[in-house]
């Protein structure tokens, strides 16, 4: 009836952990890997994997596992918990390397910065927050968040016939949703 006692879709559990700003977010993600060291954080973009080696390098000599998604399903992540640094936009693409690693949670650091979040809207989430006094790296964590971000990410895959491949989420956008 209505479809109210419809069963849930199974699938994987999406947890975004939401910063403000690109820097916050690194410093975040330093802060995980140091509380466990078994984390292999998964980028989408090979400039955003460079951002992630050099900061790191900043804080720490010690080896970082950083892979790109199409490094995966490699050797490197095994025994390793999976992180992903930031989303693709096409929610189809995260969709399949979650059923490739066989992952029923995951974990998504992302930044407001970013330009996913910029085309929806992200600078007026900002300002919204810093208005009501959250820090740059103030961790939002919501269902609300994962869902918004979810809508976001099928409303481009409605709106792509042929995807171009960029090396940064930026160069993504311009490339395959120009204004």
């Amino acid at each position: 009836m209505f479809g109210l006692f419809k069963k849930k879709e199974a699938g994987v559990t999406i947890i975004d952990k939401v910063v403000i700003d690109e820097k916050a977010k690194l410093q975040l993600l330093f802060s995980q890997w140091n509380n466990d060291k078994n984390i292999a954080f998964i980028f989408w973009f090979d400039e955003s994997v460079q951002e992630a080696e050099s900061f790191f390098a900043t804080l720490t000599n010690e080896p970082i596992t950083i892979l790109t998604a199409r490094e995966a399903a490699t050797p490197q992540l095994a025994g390793k918990t999976p992180v992903f640094a930031e989303h693709y936009p096409l929610r189809s693409k995260e969709k399949e390397l979650y059923a490739k690693l066989g992952l029923s949670t995951v974990y998504v650091f992302s930044s407001l910065r970013e330009p996913l979040f910029q085309k929806f809207g992200g600078d007026k989430i900002v300002e919204l927050m810093q208005k009501l006094g959250m820090k740059d790296d103030e961790i939002i964590e919501h269902k609300m968040i994962s869902k918004a971000v979810q809508q976001a990410q099928e409303k481009i895959e409605k709106k792509i016939t042929f995807e171009q491949g960029a090396s940064s989420q930026a160069d993504w956008m311009k490339k395959n949703l120009p204004t």
